[in-house]
C-alpha cells in the first residue's frame, strides 16, 4: 500500500513537470520575427501583467493592416493570468492573451493582438512612447533599432540631449 502511494506521487510530481503541462502562469515568451523562434522567456509576475494592461490601455485604434505582424522586430506573447475584462473601447469581452509586435521598419507602428475568451481576436495600435519603451528596457528587449511609434507629446517632452544627431 505505502508503494503504491509514492509510485503516485511520483507519476504526479512527473505530469506536473512535463511539456504539456506548460500553463499561461509560466509568463511571457519573445519572439524574434526575423529568425523565427523563441529568444527569451521572461518569468510572470504582478509586474508583467500589469504592464501588459497599461500596454492594451494605450490603444489609440485598430490596426489598420491585414498584414499584424513587422517583417522584421520582436513579438512578444503575454498570458493574461487570470483572465481579465478590461476597460478599453476597442476590445470587449475577457482578455486571455496577448500578443505585441514591434518592428524596426520605420513606417510600422506598434501593434497589439488581443484574443479574449469569446473566442474574439482583436488587432489594436498602440500610441508607444515612453510607456513601451519603459516595458522593453524593464525586460531588456529596448534596442534603438526598434520602431515604438513615438507620438508628439513624448517628443515635446523630451530631453533633447536625449537626441541622437
Amino acid at each position: 500500500m505505502v508503494k503504491i502511494i509514492q509510485l503516485s506521487i511520483v507519476l504526479a510530481l512527473i505530469s506536473l513537470f512535463t511539456p504539456e503541462s506548460i500553463s499561461a502562469s509560466e509568463g511571457a515568451e519573445v519572439f524574434d520575427i526575423q529568425k523565427g523562434e523563441v529568444v527569451r522567456s521572461i518569468p510572470n509576475s504582478n509586474a508583467l501583467q500589469k504592464q501588459a494592461k497599461e500596454l492594451l490601455a494605450s490603444a489609440v485604434g485598430f490596426a489598420g493592416s491585414l498584414r499584424i505582424e513587422p517583417s522584421d522586430g520582436i513579438a512578444i506573447r503575454i498570458p493574461l493570468t487570470p483572465p481579465q475584462k478590461l476597460p478599453n473601447r476597442f476590445v470587449s469581452g475577457t482578455v486571455t492573451e496577448v500578443i505585441l509586435f514591434v518592428g524596426r521598419i520605420p513606417s510600422y507602428k506598434p501593434t497589439m493582438l488581443v484574443f479574449t475568451k469569446e473566442n474574439q481576436v482583436v488587432a489594436v495600435q498602440l500610441s508607444g512612447g515612453r510607456s513601451l519603451k519603459a516595458f522593453l528596457k524593464a525586460y531588456k528587449l529596448y534596442s534603438p533599432e526598434l520602431k515604438l511609434g513615438l507620438v508628439k507629446m513624448d517628443i515635446q517632452n523630451m530631453d533633447i540631449s536625449q537626441i541622437k544627431r
